[in-house]
């Protein structure tokens, strides 16, 4: 497993190098030429300087040289070197220290020719070749005024010269040198410290994401309420933390639910189970007793019954949940299907003396599975008579919208909490288990929502200010929003 902080301080330090580096070898070139150019100034005055010894006059060549002017040429040690020749190839003069002829070059007065050569006593050495002619006595006015003897040389029968100046190359190899060292001694400290500080620079910028990975690691099923928190979370990272703050909330309320829910199915079948060992025990001690005998097989089966019904409904969230669980689509009328429901739940309802009112249009007609249909009816409308203030009125209404169908039911119950909504379609959930018939196992709502979703419904509950609980159904009107598999079908 790589590291982005490893990799982007190599990558960067590599960038960073390179870059030091690139401009080290621009800056030491420039230099370097800079230092020539200057070295070939002063070897060019001093050439100029020679030139302007000779003189012409008659047709002979005169050289007014004085060796203690110029000790450069005469010393023992590192000596410098000047050799003249006629433009015929001839040598005229050479200096002192000179035992060898220098290397002719191919400059001109105009452009002199400065190049590296090795001087005769070996050493690494520069060399300038000036080509001019020698002007009489009376036109000679300055150093710079050589005359290119090219443009003369015909008339002149071969009295132009050829100047080579040397001298070693040492001190400014040596200064070269120094300013390299120099260079690349200052490029390698700032590359050092460019690493140092992009280093530094990744360890801050990543010490907010270590302190989410080290919480994180910390995190396991039984820490879920624990939030990661930063003393200062930096803008980029805000929406991670909050998204995984909402998920390990979600997470605790997920695992929160699971262990609610065992317990509860736990519950809820240890229950009826005692209840039987219960009636066993009491009627193996009076089998004589026949009344007994048949009161007790009518409690068995009530009591198996709601066992059976619990298990139905659970094996049936399970499914609905899972994704197997499927619809079969056909028309149905929604008003007939309310008023079946209804008819199964008008003696419970008229004992507690609630009235039902419809308002649904007869023959309206939603393509949808009618057994889901019924089931999520059935759990609204019982859930509705269940929890209804006394004496109050239960309303069924539908609307029409679009391609869209909206079915409401609503009653007067008492205050619900935001918080106690949400849990509404939570499996065993019942704000007062007091009030919670042995008819009512806690499931209904929890069908309810998973029931909407295989159907490609929705449902959403609310309370309005008038204390009036709200139960809003919506799905298509036709088979627009589903999908059929070539069974005709619903796959969810």
């Amino acid at each position: 497993m790589y590291s982005i902080r490893r990799r982007l301080t190599l990558v960067l330090a590599v960038g960073f190098a390179l870059l030091i580096a690139a401009t080290g070898i621009v800056l030491a070139a420039e230099i370097k030429a800079r230092l020539t150019d200057e070295f070939d100034a002063a070897l060019l005055a001093k050439a100029r300087a020679l030139a302007a010894l000779t003189e012409q006059e008659g047709g002979q060549i005169e050289f007014d040289y004085a060796p203690e002017h110029m000790p450069e040429f005469e010393r023992e040690e590192a000596p410098e070197y000047f050799q003249f020749w006629l433009e015929d190839g001839q040598v005229l003069l050479r200096s002192t220290r000179l035992q060898a002829d220098l290397p002719i070059g191919a400059g001109t007065a105009a452009a002199p020719a400065p190049a590296d050569i090795v001087l005769p006593d070996g050493r690494a050495g520069r060399a300038l070749t000036l080509r001019y002619v020698p002007l009489p006595p009376e036109e000679e006015e300055d150093p710079e005024d050589v005359v290119d003897p090219s443009s003369v040389m015909p008339d002149l029968d071969g009295l132009g010269l050829v100047l080579v100046v040397a001298r070693g190359r040492a001190s400014l190899d040596e200064l070269i040198g120094r300013v390299r060292l120099a260079i690349f001694g200052v490029g390698g400290i700032a590359m050092l410290l460019a690493i140092l500080l992009v280093w530094r620079a990744l360890a801050s910028g990543f010490a907010p994401i270590h302190a989410i990975a080290s919480q994180v690691e910390q995190l396991d099923a039984d820490s879920l309420g624990t939030r990661v928190t930063l003393p200062h979370t930096p803008r980029e990272l805000n929406a991670v933390v909050v998204q995984l703050n909402a998920l390990l909330h979600r997470l605790d309320d997920s695992f929160e639910r699971e262990r609610r829910f065992t317990g509860n199915v736990a519950h809820e079948l240890r229950t009826p189970l005692a209840e039987l060992r219960s009636l066993a025990a009491v009627g193996a001690q009076w089998p004589e007793d026949k009344a007994s005998v048949v009161e007790f097989f009518e409690d068995v089966r009530q009591i198996t019954g709601r066992m059976e019904t619990t298990i139905t409904d659970l094996l049936l969230l399970a499914r609905c949940q899972a994704g197997i669980e499927q619809a079969q689509l056909g028309r149905v009328d929604v008003a007939e299907a309310v008023d079946e429901t209804w008819r199964g739940l008008a003696q419970t309802a008229t004992a507690a003396g609630l009235s039902f009112r419809r308002d649904i249009p007869a023959g309206l007609e939603v393509e949808t599975d009618g057994g889901k249909l019924a089931i999520i009816l059935a759990n609204v409308l019982g859930n509705a008579v269940s929890y209804a203030r006394p004496k109050t009125t239960i309303r069924a209404t539908a609307d029409v919208a679009g391609d869209r169908v909206v079915l409401g039911f609503s009653n007067a119950a008492d205050p619900l909490r935001p918080e106690e909504i949400d849990r509404l379609t939570e499996p065993f959930w019942r704000r007062d288990a007091s009030r919670s018939s042995e008819e009512h196992a806690g499931l209904g709502l929890a069908l309810v929502q998973a029931l909407t979703t295989v159907l490609g419904w929705d449902v959403r509950f609310d309370q309005d200010a008038e204390g009036r609980f709200h139960v809003h159904l919506s799905g298509p009107s036709s088979a627009s929003g589903a999908r059929r598999d070539p069974a005709g079908t619903v796959a969810t």
